[in-house]
Parts: structure tokens; C-alpha cells; sequence
């Protein structure tokens, strides 16, 4: 007798998930499958390069990357800050990660799950207040420039828009240096997401400006 196990298989895209978009060190893939332990196969496979218009990217006062949103969004510091300018745009690259692993980069990214519901209505971009944490979740559509799993891509109709998570420091918002530890691990992401295809022009025009 034969006994044949059927194991799940754990990197069936799931389409209901919004898509998270990394625009700093998880740029690189590596580094996604060494945070992500609990399924790195689904939440550190590079899925798509999208982009955010007109966001912008920038070093904050903590030394890490944060991104601003357009005037219609800013909220906390962001109504303040002078270095959103028009027409900008944030590359990026897109993964599907499994709610385990989407848990433990809330850690990384110091979310506060203790926080109270958003207190300003931006038609569901920020379901929650950033509260005591460093970062806030943000769900927006992002522009699809280039799939890069086509079972992704088919199980999500392959459009030009996707609803994206984006990791938001709402409070932090003035340009700063870079933290000496963060510069090497953000060369490494460049190069990566470089390779993966994200506008060389633009990392050269931006994110060089903060990141030697």
C-alpha cells in the first residue's frame, strides 16, 4: 500500500490580498526572505515594479526611507512638510506576503496595532492612526509598470493598477542622513530592484541623493 501526502501548496497567489509595496531596504529580496521565516518562498518572490504617483521618496530625520503622499493625502507632519513637490513619483517592487509574515514585517516596521481608528477620512487609505508607532499602513493603488510572476499576474487579471500596502511614517517627515548600518543594506536593495527592473533614471536622480 502507497501512502501519498498532499502538502498545500504555500505559494498559490491569493489575489484577495493587497500586494505590499517596498520602496527601501526590502527593496532587495533577500533581506524579504530573511524577515519573512514563515513562508519566504510567497513573501520574498518579487511579484511586480510599480510606482506611486505623485509621492515622494526621501531619507527622514530617523535615517530610514519614508515616502510622502500627494497634498489631497498629507495628514499629521506631512501638512507641514515642504518637500513634496508635484508630478513626483516612488518606484517600487511588489510582493504577495503571507498575512504570518505581513505580521512579523509590522514588527520590523514598528506598527502600533494598539492605535484607534483613523480619525481622518481619506476613503479607507488609513484604516488606523499611526499612534506610538514608527510606521502607519496605507492601502492606495499603485501602477503596475512591469509583472514579474505571471501566475501573479494571471490570478490578479494582469491589469495596470493594484491595490498596494505601503508602509507610512506620517510623523517623520523632514530629509535627513542616512543611518551608517542602513546605507550599505539600501545599496544592496538598489541593485536588486536595478536588476529587477525599476527606473535606473529615477534612482539616480533620487534615491542617490540620500544614499552614497
Amino acid at each position: 500500500t502507497t501512502i501519498t501526502t498532499t502538502f498545500p501548496d504555500t505559494t498559490k497567489p491569493n489575489p484577495s490580498r493587497p500586494l505590499y509595496f517596498a520602496y527601501g531596504s526590502n527593496l532587495s529580496a533577500v533581506q524579504m526572505r530573511m524577515r519573512c521565516t514563515n513562508n519566504p518562498a510567497l513573501s520574498g518572490n518579487p511579484v511586480a515594479i510599480g510606482r506611486l504617483e505623485g509621492w515622494r521618496w526621501i531619507i527622514c530625520e530617523a535615517g530610514y526611507a519614508n515616502v510622502l503622499p500627494p497634498r489631497e493625502l498629507r495628514v499629521e507632519e506631512q501638512v507641514k512638510a515642504t518637500t513634496v513637490d508635484d508630478g513626483c513619483k516612488v518606484w517600487g517592487v511588489l510582493y504577495e506576503m503571507a498575512p504570518e509574515d505581513e505580521f512579523l514585517l509590522d514588527g520590523y516596521e514598528n506598527v502600533d496595532h494598539s492605535s484607534g481608528l483613523a480619525s481622518i477620512d481619506l476613503g479607507g487609505v488609513r484604516p488606523r492612526e499611526q499612534g506610538e508607532g514608527h510606521y502607519n499602513k496605507w492601502y492606495l493603488p499603485a501602477t503596475i509598470t512591469m509583472w514579474l510572476d505571471g501566475e501573479q499576474e494571471k490570478a490578479r487579471g494582469g491589469g495596470g493598477k493594484e491595490i498596494v500596502l505601503v508602509y507610512v511614517d506620517e510623523k517623520r517627515v523632514r530629509m535627513g542622513p542616512p543611518k551608517e548600518e542602513y546605507v550599505g543594506r539600501m545599496n544592496r536593495a538598489i541593485r536588486e530592484a536595478e536588476e529587477l527592473g525599476v527606473d535606473r533614471v529615477w534612482v539616480r536622480d533620487v534615491m542617490r541623493r540620500f544614499i552614497p
